[in-house]
């Protein structure tokens, strides 16, 4: 449950070529954060992030890396 925009998730240490899907259902905004020293898309470096009520996949290329493709909007 996400109660705030405050709250979230942290993925798992990226390998490459791993897969995640998450899924929002509730109304509000959560955090995705990457695990320690990793990064989502063109954000910074352990930044978080804003997922809405949708289903993304993250996908690792590298150890370091994640990419958001695949974004369903409800």
């Amino acid at each position: 449950t996400v109660s705030s925009g405050a709250n979230g998730v942290v993925l798992p240490t990226a390998v490459a070529g791993m897969v995640v899907t998450v899924t929002n259902t509730t109304a509000n905004a959560m955090i995705v954060y990457p695990a320690s020293g990793g990064q989502i898309n063109s954000l910074g470096t352990n930044a978080g992030f804003t997922q809405g009520t949708t289903t993304i996949q993250f996908i690792a290329p590298t150890t370091s890396q994640w990419y958001t493709v695949g974004a369903t909007y409800a």
